[in-house]
């Protein structure tokens, strides 16, 4: 049974609150809640790593794996184009020494890669649900026939052909509410929907 949000899920909660650009990798979000202590250690790592992976987040915020050395996480909005870029940054350049601002002008590159990143999903969260469906089933397939391309093994591949096969299913259920909705307006003539007041 839940006892509510503890002191890393609040503290994560207060950091999205405070700046919708933000991003914050574990390492950030151990500094946050340990304050006080003398040094972070590894259960402290361990803890706020495990808590921030399985708290839900409020759209559009995510959990990624950093792509670099190690096992860190990063806390980002997906709508931000400036937390888009941090999380990039912290991916390939931060443990390196450079500075966001000097990576945003160095390798500015990046900034493309992270407009698309952005729009992509900003496609996704302004999507309906059957466009979502449709979103994560076009996902799903590029992602298999990249797998099988590069030879992955049959039972990922079987869990991702499970994956779009749940998508389809979910998929024509919704194609049978809207088809059951708009025919029960036409049936009854009423075509027009007044604005909810």
């Amino acid at each position: 049974m839940s006892r509510g949000a503890g002191k890393v899920q609040t503290a994560v909660l207060s950091l999205i609150a405070s700046d919708e650009d933000g991003a914050w990798t574990t390492t950030d979000v151990c500094e946050a809640v340990y304050r006080g202590a003398n040094r972070i250690e590894k259960k402290h790592r361990v803890s706020v790593s495990r808590a921030v992976r399985t708290m839900d987040l409020p759209e559009p915020w995510a959990v990624a794996r950093l792509e670099r050395s190690g096992c860190e996480y990063m806390i980002f909005n997906r709508l931000s184009l400036e937390s888009t870029l941090r999380k990039r940054w912290q991916s390939h350049y931060a443990l390196s020494g450079i500075s966001f601002e000097y990576f945003k002008v160095r390798y500015s590159h990046q900034i493309p890669k992270a407009e698309e990143e952005v729009a992509e999903y900003r496609e996704y969260f302004e999507a309906d649900e059957l466009g979502r469906i449709n979103i994560e089933i076009r996902d799903a397939q590029t992602s298999l026939g990249m797998l099988r391309a590069v030879g992955v093994g049959a039972e990922f591949i079987q869990s991702i052909a499970d994956r779009i096969t749940r998508l389809l299913e979910r998929k024509a259920e919704a194609e049978a509410k809207l088809s059951v909705s708009s025919s029960a307006q036409v049936e009854s003539g009423n075509t027009y929907q007044e604005d909810a007041a």
